[in-house]
C-alpha cells in the first residue's frame, strides 16, 4: 500500500506543513480494502433511527465494514448480529420491520430474537448437526440518542465513550432529541472517494464560493464561523445570518426562524455526518459508504421536530439537496483529478481546513499506525 516515504512519522510530517495524502489513497483499491479492515470493522457504524426500534420484534438492517448488520428489539433491548445465514450465508433480514422470528428467506432456517438458531428444515437426520452451534453471529449495538450504531468489534468502548458530548452541543443549538422523528430516507452513490467526500464536508471554505444558497442563510465569514476538534468527532458551528432574519439582501431558500438560531456540522468518525439547519428543529443524520475507492455510497436520514409544516419540510429537504448536488459537482471533479494522478499531492491551508487535516491524522493513524 504504501511506498518507502510513507511511515506514519513521514505522513504527519507531511500534513503539518499543509501537504495532502498522496493521489494513489483515493484511487487504490488495494487501499480501499485496508480501509475496510483497519477502519470500518473496528469502528461504531451508524444503522438507523433508534425509533425505529420502539417495539418488541422491531429490526433494522445496514452494513458496517462491508458485512451484513441487523439490530432487533429483544426482551433483553437491543442486540445486534450479523445477518447472515449461518447455512448458505443468505441476508436473513431485509429492510426494516417487525417479526417475531427471523427467517432467512433461501431455506427458512429460522432464529429468534436472541440470535438461536430454532429451526432447520430436514436437518433432523444430519450427523453431527445441533441447533445450538449456529447462532447468529453476535455484535456490538448501543444507541446515541435518536441514532442506533453497530460495531464489529466486541472489544470496542461504548458508543457514548466516543461521541456522547455531541448531544450536549447539539442541545445548544436548540434541538431537544426526544421530540425529534424521523421522517424519511434518502439514498444515493457519488463516483468519488468517501474521504475526498468527507473533506469538501469538513470545510466551509468553499462555501461562499460554491453555496450562494447556503450562504444566503448562514454567515459563513471566517470570524462567524467556527471549527472545533475533538478525539473522535469534529464540530462546525455558523450563526444564522442577520440579514436573513431581517429579511434583506439576497432571501435564504426557507424559512430560517426558529427555536434553532445556529448551524451545526458534526462528523462522528469513520463515517457518519450530522446536519442541523437554522429555523424549525431539523436534524440529518448522512452515512457515507465506501464502494472500492472511486464510489461512495450512502444515505441521508431526515428528523424534524414534532409539529414541523409541511412548508418546512418540504423546503428544507430542497435546501438540503440542492447543497448536495452543488457538492457533488465539486467532489466528482477533485476525484477525476485524483486519478490522474498529477499532482500526487495537495496543499492545504490550516487556518482555513483545520477538520480536513484532523481527519487525515486520524486516517493515517489508523492505516498505518501511531508511531
Amino acid at each position: 500500500m504504501t511506498g518507502p516515504s510513507d511511515t506514519v512519522t513521514e505522513l504527519l510530517a507531511n500534513l503539518e506543513r499543509g501537504e495532502s495524502l498522496p493521489a494513489r489513497w483515493y484511487t487504490d483499491p488495494s487501499i480501499a480494502e485496508r480501509e475496510l479492515a483497519r477502519i470500518f470493522r473496528k469502528s461504531w457504524i451508524y444503522v438507523g433511527p433508534l425509533a425505529h426500534l420502539a417495539n418488541l420484534g422491531d429490526y433494522i438492517t445496514g452494513y458496517a465494514g462491508g458485512v451484513p448488520v441487523v439490530v432487533v428489539r429483544g426482551e433483553a433491548g437491543l442486540a445486534g448480529f450479523v445477518n447472515v445465514c449461518r447455512h448458505r450465508r443468505h441476508e436473513v433480514m431485509q429492510g426494516r420491520g417487525n417479526a417475531r422470528m427471523m427467517m432467512c428467506g433461501y431455506h427458512a432456517w429460522t432464529y429468534d430474537l436472541g440470535g438461536q438458531l430454532r429451526r432447520a428444515p430436514r436437518s433432523e437426520g444430519a450427523a453431527d448437526f445441533r441447533l445450538e452451534d449456529f447462532p447468529l453471529l453476535p455484535i456490538r449495538a448501543e444507541a446515541l440518542g435518536p441514532l442506533v450504531f453497530a460495531n464489529l468489534d466486541q472489544e470496542a468502548l461504548p458508543v457514548q465513550h466516543f461521541f456522547g458530548p455531541v448531544l450536549d452541543i447539539i442541545a445548544q443549538a436548540g434541538i431537544v432529541l426526544d421530540e425529534l422523528e424521523p421522517h424519511s430516507r434518502a439514498e444515493g452513490n457519488s463516483p468519488a472517494n468517501w474521504k475526498a467526500m468527507l473533506e469538501n464536508y469538513l470545510e466551509c471554505y468553499h462555501c461562499a464560493v460554491a453555496h450562494p444558497g447556503f450562504s444566503a442563510a448562514i454567515d459563513v465569514r471566517p470570524d462567524q464561523y467556527k471549527y472545533e476538534a475533538r478525539d473522535w468527532f469534529s464540530t462546525q458551528t455558523g450563526p444564522v445570518k442577520r440579514s436573513a432574519l431581517a429579511g434583506q439582501g439576497k432571501a435564504p431558500p426557507y424559512d430560517v426562524t426558529g427555536a434553532v438560531g445556529e448551524s451545526q456540522y458534526h462528523f462522528l468518525w469513520p463515517n457518519l455526518t450530522i446536519s442541523i439547519n437554522p429555523g424549525f428543529p431539523n436534524l440529518s443524520a448522512e452515512l457515507w459508504i465506501p464502494d472500492g475507492p472511486a464510489v461512495t455510497k450512502g444515505f441521508s436520514d431526515r428528523f424534524f421536530g414534532r409539529g414541523a409544516s409541511e412548508e418546512f419540510i418540504r423546503t428544507m429537504i430542497a435546501f438540503n439537496e440542492q447543497v448536495a448536488a452543488e457538492d457533488d459537482r465539486l467532489t466528482d471533479s477533485v476525484q477525476r483529478g485524483l486519478m490522474g494522478g498529477l499532482p500526487d499531492r495537495g496543499r492545504f491551508l490550516p487556518n482555513a481546513e483545520p477538520l480536513v487535516l484532523d481527519f487525515q491524522r486520524k486516517i493515517i493513524r489508523a492505516m498505518v499506525g501511531k508511531n
